[in-house]
């Protein structure tokens, strides 16, 4: 795979009828979002929400996908979070936000109210009528949690969400294995081939990378997450124009990455080894995914497994990103 300087793969190329736009959020006049919108010719509003890993041009060709196969179409909007890929402004807020830790900007609060002033301000600008328009919501990695909290905090106005290899909520991501430091340690517990320096290793290396206090690029603080979504199975969402206690959620399709490709992509990660990600963090992540398909009612969610695609599923599978898109969008649309 081809990369350029920044390390990441080059930059795909803008779906057909895409438009480029600088937006700014009334809240945030003196900043602006790289956007990236479609203009459907059904009701929907097909959402991309971005982990921290890879910016909003790799949605792109999932959907440039989806359009190949569909004539008619939902809308389709992706964006990069302040100081995110091509949007090169920080959040104007940073410095204002004195709780917050040393180099980090916003937290999962802050970035879903963005998210909604933006559906707000891109819903005004192309003339849709935000409350009559479906709204379903794409998300990998951090952006997933961010779509659950958004369902949570804006109630029954999200009909589907597309969960790709979400963030673990549950966990400081140390945790995920045993402490070989911990009183009443039994280093023959342990599984075959993997030493009690490996699991010090992955510890340590886990931590560095993805611990919430770690700072990223964007500055989005995660030290929070876990305080509002402690686990994977709750709380459960409310569909698009349900009532509180109809018992019917949105549309809910989680895909976990392929564990022997995952296991791979861990090697790049100083200490880690196969057989610790295929022991302890494959093992975890599969029962966190178990639990997030509960957050909906139980004939509205799908789990799969995306064969041949590491974490970024986006990327490793786009093919079946946008079959899953079309599925849900089907649903949705089917539903009125």
């Amino acid at each position: 795979m081809k990369t350029t300087m920044s390390g990441l793969p080059p930059q795909p190329p803008l779906p057909p009828g895409a438009e480029s736009v600088s937006t700014v959020l009334p809240h945030k006049p003196s900043a602006s979002l790289a956007c990236t919108f479609i203009k459907g010719t059904a009701s929907s509003l097909v959402v991309f929400l971005n982990g921290l890993g890879l910016p909003q041009s790799h949605w792109w060709p999932c959907i440039t996908l989806f359009l190949s196969r569909n004539h008619i179409h939902p809308s389709f909007l992706t964006y990069d979070r302040y100081g995110q890929g091509s949007t090169t402004d920080p959040d104007p807020q940073d410095g204002e936000q004195t709780t917050l830790p040393p180099g980090h900007r916003h937290d999962i609060v802050s970035v879903t109210k963005d998210l909604h002033v933006l559906l707000e301000t891109i819903s005004t600008g192309y003339s849709l009528l935000l409350s009559e328009t479906p709204l379903i919501l794409v998300a990998n990695s951090i952006g997933c949690p961010l779509a659950r909290y958004y369902s949570q905090a804006y109630p029954a106005t999200v009909s589907g969400l597309v969960l790709l290899d979400s963030y673990m909520t549950d966990t400081n991501f140390i945790d995920l294995y045993p402490d070989p430091d911990a009183p009443g340690f039994d280093r023959h517990t342990l599984p075959d081939g993997i030493t009690v320096e490996d699991i010090r290793a992955a510890r340590e290396g886990m931590g560095k990378l993805f611990h919430p206090s770690v700072v990223n690029k964007e500055g989005f603080w995660r030290g929070t997450i876990t305080d509002l979504l402690p686990h994977s199975y709750e709380p459960k969402l409310i569909g698009w124009r349900q009532k509180k206690d109809s018992g019917e959620g949105p549309y809910v399709t989680v895909v976990g990455h392929d564990w022997d490709v995952f296991a791979e992509e861990s090697l790049r990660m100083k200490g880690m080894t196969k057989a610790v990600a295929m022991a302890y963090t494959n093992p975890a992540w599969g029962r966190y995914n178990e639990g997030l398909v509960k957050i909906t009612s139980e004939e509205r969610g799908r789990r799969l497994i995306a064969k041949g695609a590491g974490h970024f599923v986006q990327q490793g599978r786009p093919d079946l990103v946008a079959e899953e898109v079309e599925r849900v969008v089907k649903l949705v649309s089917e539903e009125g």
